[in-house]
């Protein structure tokens, strides 16, 4: 089951892609009862098995994306488009605690849901607003992704371009979309507190641009106070401090080190590194001096690692006094002995197959999070309309109407 820190909290998700509904899949994950509403005859585009492209040609029988984000949800098919559609998610507000959507604030006003029609129908809804590049402004009608808003307009992307020489496609998927979303349900959950002492209602707004900017925070102080376009990032070869960088070993992979605190443990690291003769030299006796002459300190460090393959350096390393990683396939870690005894990935039940998902960060009172597969387009209609106080013969005549599916 999920956690219980929001037991009791019922949320209703307007939305498709990814930002919203990762901040209601952690919400859910945190034990919110999540209802998410979908339009009856449109197909979210995350249920899509080419949502990415280049993957194999093969049916897993998993909407892989559609799982990561809605997770441990309910799914009603509502025409919000309809004034039936819309008096039924006004009726349903009116019981909820948390509403969140990422439409656009015309499209909020057209199908009934802007804050002020929520509010009036619920003072004490607490109000998600999932936007690209902020609610005011010039471009609040202009929609966004977060390989656009939080890749590209954040300055990340530049960043990692100017280290580079070329742009740098943003990872992976919806990398900005759960992050900003993650925020989200932070702030959502904080303002339920508040409610809880002051019964206060709240609108809650982040963007994909917001969360880009935050995470980009240092480099955007750097431009301004030193008149620069980013903060330096260097080619491995040039890193300024040679022991804060990643190394081949024999066969071609990659260990990450972290020696921050250039002036200590350096003996030690050279020990697990069978580069003993690193320690008596006068170029590399200091961490000054180290840093002073960091190509010559990296290209000796370069031939100590290509001098195995990773699996001896693995097993040396497990005395280094320097914080270190290798640099991992996606398979590598959902394979990490750490990400398996930390409960980092969950097992979903499927109905035809079980699959993993990564759970959301926070763990609560040493327990891993278990979660429940994701709802089928309109799976839970009826009985999540019926628990909302909708009697069946109204059901029916909503469907006859088209406002239900």
């Amino acid at each position: 089951m999920p956690y219980d820190l929001l037991d009791g909290v019922k949320v209703i998700e307007l939305s498709m892609y990814a930002f919203a509904p990762a901040s209601a899949a952690v919400l859910s994950d945190w034990g919110a009862d999540v209802v998410k509403v979908v339009p009856p005859n449109t197909a979210d585009p995350m249920m899509s098995g080419r949502v990415v492209g280049g993957l194999p040609d093969i049916d897993t029988g998993v909407m892989f994306m559609w799982e990561n984000l809605n997770r441990g949800k309910r799914c009603v098919c509502i025409d919000v488009s309809t004034p039936e559609g819309r008096d039924l998610l006004h009726r349903m507000a009116r019981r909820a605690d948390v509403f969140i959507t990422n439409l656009l604030p015309g499209a909020r006003e057209r199908f009934g849901v802007d804050p002020d029609t929520m509010a009036a129908i619920n003072p004490r809804l607490i109000y998600g607003r999932a936007t690209g590049h902020g609610e005011r402004g010039p471009e609040r009608e202009r929609g966004g992704f977060d390989h656009t808003d939080f890749w590209a307009r954040s300055g990340i992307a530049h960043t990692i371009a100017n280290t580079m020489g070329e742009f740098v496609a943003q990872p992976g998927p919806a990398m900005g979309d759960v992050t900003a979303g993650a925020h989200l349900a932070g702030a959502i959950a904080a303002a339920l507190y508040r409610r809880e002492r002051t019964g206060k209602g709240a609108i809650i707004d982040v963007s994909l641009l917001s969360t880009g900017v935050w995470m980009n925070g240092p480099a955007l102080q750097v431009s301004h106070l030193y008149g620069i376009p980013t903060i330096p990032r260097y080619r491995r070869e040039d890193q300024p401090n040679p022991l804060v960088t990643a190394y081949a070993t024999r066969d071609g992979r990659h260990i990450y080190i972290a020696g921050v605190q250039t002036e200590k443990k350096w003996e030690e690291f050279c020990a697990v590194l069978e580069a003993d003769h690193l320690v008596g030299d006068p170029l590399l006796a200091t961490g000054e001096l180290r840093l002073a002459n960091a190509r010559y300190c990296s290209g000796k460090l370069d031939e100590a690692f290509a001098r195995h393959d990773l699996d001896y350096w693995l097993e040396r390393f497990q005395a280094c006094p320097v914080p270190w990683a290798v640099v991992q396939s996606s398979a590598e870690t959902y394979a990490d002995r750490q990400v398996e005894a930390n409960g980092m990935v969950t097992t979903i039940e499927g109905d035809t197959r079980s699959y993993p998902v990564a759970a959301s960060p926070a763990q609560v009172d040493d327990k891993p999070l278990s979660q429940t597969r994701a709802p089928q387009h309109g799976e839970h209609t009826e009985v999540v309309l019926m628990e909302y106080g909708v009697e069946w013969d109204e059901i029916e005549a909503l469907k006859k109407a088209g406002a239900v599916n």
